[in-house]
């Protein structure tokens, strides 16, 4: 599976491998549904990056931390912790 650039993302090489582990878990659990399931799982793995970048205050950001999707941001999902989809939780970033 290669999935490099996804909506002007990047995903960092340890991502990617996270990423298509990602999928082969998710493939096997409730309610898979294609297309759907992935870029519902794009979607929240750009959310946990943006909540990263947030909770880093203060750091200069370069253009690079805005684009690259690290494994944590995956590895962050209920299909690794749990062993469950994603689709009844979504992390939001804390209100200031």
């Amino acid at each position: 599976m290669q999935v490099k650039c996804v909506l002007a993302y990047h995903f960092s090489p340890d991502a990617e491998k996270a990423f298509h582990e990602y999928v082969q878990r998710r493939m096997q659990l409730p309610h898979f549904a294609n297309a759907r399931s992935i870029r519902n799982a794009l979607d929240r793995s750009r959310l946990r990056q943006a909540n990263r970048l947030f909770n880093q205050r203060g750091k200069q950001l370069t253009k690079k931390d805005l684009v690259i999707i690290e494994a944590q941001d995956i590895l962050a999902s209920r299909v690794f912790k749990e062993g469950q989809p994603d689709e009844q939780k979504v992390e939001t970033a804390p209100e200031t």
